[in-house]
């Protein structure tokens, strides 16, 4: 006899087809991360998301070769100690196609260290154990990993293998931790940020790219530099997430060519001013300098700037351009009272008061005490002093267009920046190393790092900052 059907054997049946939707989709999910997604993984994947950098090398003897001559100064910014090591390793792989590969920094109990990642088949690995005279069955387990080791005459370095990719690093702690990662549901790709730039490093696989988690690896890199720059470099409000550069390295030189992200106070970079500062105020020994052409903070084109006065003191000025809001004081506005301040300084130097411009002082010139009038800017002085050096530094030396460091690093920024910092340390000014702290100035990046810029050239229509980086070594 059929049975009479009744809604609440129709409600038991739609619980139980539930569950059974859900086991299956579990199940699924299961054995995606455990097989499909782990052997069809990308290099990327296999990264802990703890990282502060991340070299792409799409190009591994390009890279190894240009990089060797300055690995004293990437040994101190990216950790690269190792990297020799690696080198032995990798002409160790078997077959003439070329592998590619990942160097990522990662924080550990002993400062950064860095995680080598590249593909490799099962069948490759264990030609690999050959090659390094390593037997198959001396290895450590972890979980149900096996870690390797091989020494050199480097350095002794840990490595594993885990469904296509080789792992290896000289800290044991961290092969561990991309092991752990390779099979975790979440990895770097679900940042929706970095997938964006790492999606278009791969627009681009003849290049060697440069991956910066910008706050993480600024924190680690921060105790090299004065308080002062860091805090104009976290001014500009640029790199304050991930940004993605193209690298080329050429003998003693650094190119870094990419994008980043702009925070909400760097879109208004957009709106660039009418008019741009030249350069021409800038003393012939000028430490740095910092431009800026848009209205992320004032609606005129400024620059900030450092001079030495000794080896030990060191003056920052502010310099904005004169506009028609600005031309309150000489020779325009009140004729009687701009000719009593004329008699009341006639050195040309004028304290900085809210009466001065009348009000319409930007906030950023009120951090400084003294100002004077030169071709059209206003220049600012935290005292009468810096004042008076600086124009001694213009009648004595010229300015810094007949600076041959200068003219050599415009040819890396753009003209048509919109924010720019440009460092210099050579003998042109007098002192050097301005920019670094004690820390900075004990290591080879602080002895020999000749020039440096960062130049933002546009911001997209997608809010993506088009960035570059220049350094010059003296080697």
């Amino acid at each position: 006899m059929k049975e009479d059907y009744t809604p609440e054997k129709h409600h038991g049946w739609i619980i139980w087809l539930s569950i059974f939707a859900v086991l299956i989709i579990g199940v699924g999910i299961f054995f995606y991360y455990t097989f499909l997604r782990q052997t069809h993984s990308e290099l990327v994947e296999a990264v802990p998301t703890d990282v502060e950098y991340l070299f792409e090398v799409n190009d591994n003897e390009t890279f190894y070769q240009t990089v060797t001559p300055l690995l004293p100064y990437f040994n101190e910014a990216f950790a690269m100690e190792a990297l020799p090591a690696y080198e032995t390793v990798y002409h160790k792989l078997p077959g003439r196609s070329p592998y590619n590969l990942t160097i990522s920094g990662h924080p550990t109990e002993n400062g950064t260290h860095i995680l080598f990642n590249t593909h490799i088949e099962k069948a490759e690995f264990k030609k690999l154990l050959r090659a390094l005279s390593i037997d198959p069955a001396n290895y450590k387990k972890f979980e149900q990993y096996k870690i390797y080791t091989y020494g050199t005459n480097f350095k002794s370095l840990k490595f594993a293998y885990f469904n296509h990719i080789l792992s290896i690093s000289d800290d044991v702690e961290l092969v561990k931790k991309a092991l752990i990662q390779h099979t975790h549901p979440k990895s770097l790709l679900n940042d929706d940020i970095f997938k964006d730039l790492y999606t278009l490093t791969n627009k681009n696989v003849k290049q060697n790219w440069l991956i910066l988690n910008c706050p993480t690896y600024g924190k680690s890199i921060s105790e090299l530099f004065t308080k002062e720059v860091v805090s104009n470099v976290k001014e500009n409000n640029l790199f304050t997430s991930w940004a993605a550069f193209q690298l080329r390295i050429s003998k003693n030189e650094v190119f870094l060519s990419g994008y980043t992200p702009a925070s909400s106070e760097a879109k208004t970079f957009k709106q660039k001013v009418n008019q741009q500062l030249s350069e021409g105020f800038l003393p012939f020994n000028t430490e740095w300098f910092h431009k800026t052409g848009h209205r992320a903070r004032s609606q005129y084109a400024t620059c900030k700037f450092s001079l030495a006065a000794d080896s030990s003191r060191h003056y920052e000025y502010f310099v904005i351009m004169q506009d028609s809001l600005l031309k309150t004081f000489i020779p325009y506005g009140d004729v009687d009272k701009a000719e009593a301040l004329r008699n009341n300084y006639p050195n040309g130097i004028y304290p900085v008061t809210d009466s001065t411009f009348q009000g319409r002082l930007v906030a950023e010139s009120k951090n400084y005490a003294f100002f004077e009038e030169r071709n059209g800017n206003y220049i600012f002085a935290p005292t009468e002093d810096a004042l008076n050096l600086y124009n001694k530094a213009m009648s004595s030396n010229g300015n810094i267009l007949d600076n041959r460091y200068y003219k050599f690093s415009k040819n890396n920024v753009a003209s048509t920046s919109i924010e720019e910092f440009t460092y210099y340390n050579s003998e042109s000014n007098g002192h050097t190393q301005c920019v670094f702290s004690k820390i900075g100035k004990a290591t080879k990046l602080g002895q020999q790092l000749t020039i440096f810029t960062a130049s933002c050239t546009d911001i997209s229509n997608d809010d993506y900052a088009a960035v570059n980086l220049y350094m010059n070594f003296n080697k």
